[in-house]
């Protein structure tokens, strides 16, 4: 957005140094009150649309991206258009654009690309509201058009308001922009555009005052002024359009891009209805929707934030998704933030920004309408908390991951990030509530950081709340770890102490939700990979992170795991333990318990969608309630689908007697191997029959759709033995068995110095019968 703002910028000082005394003529019923008319609270909309033609201009496709520092979005309804947002800059700008190439679909659903827009016409009504120029201003909303060989035009929208007041230049040319147009009373909030890209043109007006010198023939000089055709206004080839981008600024913006802090964050709002395309605009008819399948949509509003909700919920049902779907709201996007002692800061008052809540209003709605349900996900991230809310390491350094812009980890213990917290969830709860879905809360990350990629892994419970509330509750003060690695005999009641207030804190707000809404369900995430690893986790970072206390069934309503770092490191036997992980230390049944599929972060890595695969094919074979893939983002970069599943009768695991092992699955045929090797047309067998299982065996599958092995599944059994594994000191670190139907499992704890800490006995019913 900086080059577009730029650019912009210095489109705008042009037209103010050529017009610095423009001064609109006022229509008949235009009012100074109106300048300042209130922005709706929120946008009612009904959300049925039966087009099922794709076509230029179309009011779902458009996008919209803006400056760092502001938030804006665009919501549709058909042929109704909403962008709103907040200013908190002179910098800021928001561009709500038409992208001639589909950037943002599945590639199963993109629509052609077609530069060329002669013979269209678009035409909508306008209403601005807020901090916004007014339409006949220097700094009004301008439509920008860039070609594909880079050129820029920028076009002035309001020579295109065919019911405005006659121009004064109009009147000196004895001529009408737009032809045949009857003039009116439009103003600069309101009024109706029509655009014929046939006859569209850059710069301010097609005439321009001049002065002339006459000398009469006495000698005597008079001075007349005309109006002249403006050599800067220039018809714009249309023929190989690359984006067309509505901009706009707060009345505050600087052409000389100097950022000042606004105030405030200023609210504004621009809605454009009857949007109308005529002409030549036929992309592509409506991709028609794929059959329902089985795999759960995981989102994320800091990756979709510039798309239409209309677009969004439309493509899910295209590509076959139904039931659940769970939104991360992000860490960077939802909330609003003002400049205050040198920095951007969240404002607590109130959980959301303008933008955020009209988008998400409307996301939530299209859910309903389709037949989804929806999990809010929060996480204990935040780009713009204050300091105070940080969790800090020893010496005051603040807990940060890995993204940018940067998000800092927040203390559980910080009063205002309570409270802040559990607005943020009846804020959700009250949007779902309000069009008609049960509301439901995850809480992620919920831990308390470890910088995993400094020197000695310190931790970051050393915040002022933290230290503060020890010193009060237990009269000491907290231990000074300088590593997560170092030893914690003798402060085992500290680390208990920070464990049961990350437990508090989910209770903290699944109460406050519950209070406000009885029937809402509340659960957290759980990744396994930074908590309970013990080739990666120190155990003093796992103490604090697992209040299996406050966790356990039936504390929560339901429980949700995730893994991905295990599929992204092809770590898979790690993977294969983590799904019996929530079974077996939280007894949460496999009907309340949620898995996630992990994503491929770059494109160079391809290759780990294979074990997203194996990995949702476990949660399945599982019967986990709702197997999730991670996230949508990916999906469309990459074009994944959802590929066909194998079903057994029973999972991979350890089991007491042989058994007969059955197979299902949608696709054309299965071909497998019982050796370890890899199932080709000329090696393995055809599944026809159940498989007898009476030894420790490898089974690999592989599916066939159209003669092709599109996918290989993995399978593992062991009948009849224990399994036992060990750490690099040689030492046990857990052994499983199977007996009577269940499936015992030991783990094992160790200090630094080699000697058993704690063993842990768990036994999960291991489903012995022949179905399952």
């Amino acid at each position: 957005m900086d080059k577009i703002n730029e650019s912009y910028a210095r489109q705008l000082e042009s037209w103010n140094r050529q017009f610095p005394e423009y001064k609109p003529r006022p229509s008949k019923n235009s009012s100074k009150s109106k300048s300042s008319q209130l922005i709706p609270n929120k946008q009612n909309l009904s959300i049925g649309n039966t087009n099922k033609d794709i076509y230029k201009l179309m009011p779902k496709y458009l996008t919209n991206n803006f400056s760092f520092d502001m938030m804006a979005a665009t919501v549709t309804n058909g042929n109704t258009v909403i962008t709103r947002g907040n200013f908190r800059t002179t910098y800021d700008l928001s561009g709500m654009s038409w992208e001639t190439e589909d950037l943002y679909s599945h590639k199963d659903l993109k629509y052609p690309t077609d530069p060329d827009f002669t013979n269209v016409n678009l035409s909508y009504s306008y209403y601005i509201y807020g901090d916004i120029p007014e339409m006949d201003s220097n700094s009004a909303p301008a439509l920008t058009i860039e070609t594909n060989t880079g050129d820029i035009f920028y076009v002035r929208l309001w020579n295109y308001v065919v019911d405005r007041p006659k121009d004064d230049w109009e009147d000196g040319s004895n001529s009408l922009f737009p032809l045949r147009r009857t003039s009116g009373n439009a103003t600069g909030q309101q009024g109706a555009i029509t655009i014929d890209f046939n006859n569209l043109y850059a710069g301010w007006q097609p005439y321009i005052k001049e002065s002339k010198v006459i000398t009469k023939p006495d000698g005597t000089k008079t001075y007349v002024e005309e109006w002249v055709k403006n050599p800067e206004w220039v018809k714009i080839p249309v023929t190989n359009i690359k984006r067309l981008m509505w901009a706009f600024v707060s009345k505050d913006y600087n052409t000389n891009l100097v950022k000042d802090y606004l105030p405030n964050s200023q609210k504004f709002m621009i809605k454009m209805t009857n949007w109308t395309v005529t002409g030549d605009s036929f992309l592509r008819s409506d991709p028609v929707a794929k059959s329902k399948h089985q795999v759960r949509l995981t989102d994320d509003y800091d990756d979709i934030y510039n798309l239409t909700p209309e677009r969004v919920i439309s493509d899910y049902v295209k590509l076959g998704y139904s039931g659940s779907v769970n939104m991360y709201v992000g860490a960077s996007h939802f909330y609003d933030k003002r400049y205050s002692n040198g920095e951007m800061r969240l404002i607590s008052d109130y959980p959301f920004n303008a933008a955020f809540e009209e988008w998400y209003q409307n996301y939530v709605q299209r859910l309903k309408e389709n037949n989804f349900s929806l999990i809010n996900s929060i996480s204990m991230e935040n780009v713009d908390a204050p300091n105070e809310w940080w969790q800090r390491a020893w010496d005051n350094t603040p807990a940060t991951s890995g993204w940018t812009p940067t998000p800092h980890f927040l203390s559980f213990t910080n009063s205002e990030v309570q409270s802040f917290y559990k607005k943020y969830i009846l804020g959700l709860a009250q949007i779902s509530k309000e069009n008609g879905l049960e509301p439901a809360i995850q809480l992620g990350e919920p831990w308390w950081w470890f910088m995993e990629n400094k020197e000695g892994k310190p931790p970051t419970f050393y915040d002022k709340a933290t230290k503060e509330l020890y010193k009060k509750e237990t009269g000491k003060d907290l231990y000074v770890f300088k590593s997560s690695t170092e030893s914690f005999r003798g402060h085992e009641e500290m680390l208990n102490w920070l464990r049961d207030k990350n437990g508090e804190f989910t209770w903290l707000l699944r109460d406050a939700l519950k209070e406000k809404y009885a029937d809402a369900k509340f659960t957290v995430l759980f990744f396994t990979p930074s908590v309970i690893d013990k080739d990666r986790v120190p155990r003093m970072m796992s103490i604090v992170n697992f209040p299996k206390k406050h966790w356990r069934y039936p504390n929560l309503d339901f429980f949700m795991l995730e893994d991905y770092d295990y599929l992204i490191y092809d770590q898979m036997q790690k993977h294969s333990k983590s799904m019996i992980f929530v079974q077996s230390q939280l007894n949460y049944p496999p009907e309340l318990i949620h898995y996630f599929a992990g994503f491929v972060l770059d494109q160079d890595h391809l290759g780990i969608w294979n074990n997203i695969n194996q990995a949702l094919n476990d949660g399945f074979n599982q019967k986990f309630n709702e197997v999730y893939i991670w996230a949508y983002a990916q999906i469309k970069r990459d074009g994944w689908a959802p590929p066909d599943f194998v079903h057994v009768n029973k999972p991979s695991g350890v089991y007491e007697k042989p058994f007969y092992l059955t197979l299902n699955s949608s696709a054309d045929k299965m071909i497998y191997t019982l050796d370890g090797s890899t199932p080709t047309k000329a090696n393995g067998k055809e599944y026809n029959n159940p498989i007898s299982i009476n030894k420790s065996t490898t089974l690999k599958v592989g599916v066939l759709k159209n003669g092709v092995i599109t996918q290989i599944y993995d399978f593992f059994y062991d009948v009849g033995i224990k399994k036992f594994e060990y750490n690099t000191f040689n030492q046990l670190l857990s052994e499983q068995f199977a007996k009577n139907g269940k499936l015992y499992l030991t783990e094992y704890n160790y200090d630094e110095l080699g000697n058993t800490t704690s063993i842990d006995r768990m036994v999960i019913d291991n489903n012995e019968g022949e179905n399952r």
